[in-house]
């Protein structure tokens, strides 16, 4: 004989629709605190994450610093209080980026750091993966000699050079710099890091003007018995004027303002 089911009292199903729905409220606040917590430190980490610096490094508010390199990611710079900083001999600006790439910043950065009385310069970033030829014509679309206060100066990399051969990057990055020579009167100054200069293009062109990418309190050293000239030895410093980090250099092995000069 089949067995009658056991009827649930009517106050012990109101106890537990009670029970369930404490429990379901329960997850909702908790889950609405959770939100409210990430949305309180998105700010923050979204700042951490788009900014972060390729090698760790200390913030330099303020140090024997000579001159700095800016491009888009420096955002919008009052340049009157940048020239306010008197330790500040030299500005390089971003301009382009293998064959076609223009910094949206360029214009606005040169002007307005030329009219605040800096000495002002224009780089490129070099990648292997274009020919010289389409980088230069690209450089020297958006770079005017006579609004040039120092030497064009070259950004060589690991990002955007990686899986370059020794012997393809030279090429053509050689003749990269004859073409500016003929074109700006003075080789490039040659920006790169520290660990790929040394692995990928020295000791062949120490014979240039090397600005060097080193976070580090240890000088660099350049092989095959090279030395730089000028030192990146951090790219989080703080300047007024400007609101993100931007790269602190100095002078090194003797080198002086005149060195870099275009005129």
């Amino acid at each position: 004989m089949a067995r009658k089911r056991k009827r649930t009292s009517k106050v012990t199903r109101i106890r537990r629709t009670v029970v369930k729905t404490i429990k379901a409220w329960f997850m909702i606040l908790v889950t609405a605190i959770l939100l409210f917590a990430a949305v309180m430190h998105l700010p923050g980490l979204v700042k951490r994450f788009w900014k972060t610096p390729s090698k760790t490094t200390q913030v330099s508010v303020s140090r024997n610093y000579n001159g700095i390199d800016i491009s888009k990611f420096q955002g919008t710079i009052n340049w009157q209080k940048v020239a306010q900083d008197k330790k500040i001999q030299f500005v390089y600006i971003k301009a382009t980026e293998g064959a076609t790439h223009y910094d949206k910043k360029y214009e606005t950065n040169l002007q307005k750091a030329r009219k605040a009385g800096l000495k002002v310069g224009s780089y490129h970033f070099f990648t292997y993966r274009k020919s010289a030829k389409e980088q230069f014509e690209n450089f020297k679309k958006h770079v005017r000699k006579y609004e040039q206060d120092l030497i064009p100066m070259v950004d060589v990399e690991k990002t955007g050079n990686n899986g370059a051969t020794r012997e393809k990057l030279q090429k053509n990055l050689n003749e990269f710099m004859q073409l500016v020579k003929k074109e700006y009167g003075k080789y490039p100054l040659l920006y790169s890091q520290y660990h790929f200069y040394n692995k990928l293009l020295a000791p062949e062109f120490n014979r240039y003007y090397i600005y060097i990418a080193r976070y580090s309190t240890q000088e660099p050293i350049l092989q095959g018995g090279g030395k730089y000239n000028i030192w990146q030895y951090t790219e989080q410093g703080k300047i007024e004027g400007i609101d993100e980090y931007v790269d602190l250099a100095r002078f090194g092995n003797g080198t002086t303002l005149t060195d870099i000069l275009l005129r």
